[in-house]
């Protein structure tokens, strides 16, 4: 491996050292040998940090022009950006294997009923929050009901024996904190 330059850097084909016309599976053959070749770990135990660290950028060039170059619109997009004229692929035009157009379809699919789920579980929560709510509410209504009749109750036993009422009052005279006070005698 020729050391360049600091200020050189390959363009991702010279990378991979692959014509720019080069077809999906020479540009992956072509990752496979020059991973196994700049990898950092062929280094010789002994290398310096510095030789480390350059088989690392190295290495991760490599890497970076394999992930560019594999994808065809990123491989459209770095031809357009670098100045070079992009090979014609009818995938550029909108044509898709089969293979990805069963994966496009899989993924909407898959995000459809992610979303359906969502939406059910989301209804659920809903309901469930709704009925607690209405659950409460008939709670505080049947309390404020049983307290209103226990008032009442207490008020026509304080209106048949008077003298509740007034045995009721000395308690509280002689302050019983834990009496509540008589309930008003409604006729």
């Amino acid at each position: 491996m020729d050391p360049l330059p600091p200020h050189y850097t390959l363009n991702h084909y010279e990378t991979l050292g692959v014509e720019k016309s080069a077809s999906a599976d020479d540009i992956r053959r072509a990752y496979k040998a020059k991973a196994l070749e700049t990898h950092p770990d062929k280094l010789d135990p002994s290398a310096s940090p510095e030789d480390k660290q350059a088989a690392e950028a190295r290495f991760h060039q490599v890497h970076e022009a394999f992930e560019i170059l594999r994808d065809v619109y990123k491989r459209r997009a770095y031809d357009i950006q670098q100045g070079f004229k992009p090979q014609y692929s009818p995938k550029w035009d909108g044509d898709i294997s089969e293979e990805q157009r069963r994966r496009m379809e899989d993924r909407q699919q898959w995000a459809h009923k992610q979303r359906e789920q969502f939406e059910e579980r989301m209804r659920n929560l809903r309901a469930r929050s709704a009925a607690e709510r209405e659950e409460k509410r008939r709670m505080d209504q049947e309390a404020v009901e049983y307290r209103k009749m226990v008032e009442r109750m207490l008020a026509e036993l304080y209106k048949k024996n008077p003298e509740w009422a007034e045995r009721r009052e000395k308690l509280q005279r002689r302050g019983h904190a834990n009496m509540r006070p008589s309930p008003s005698v409604s006729s």
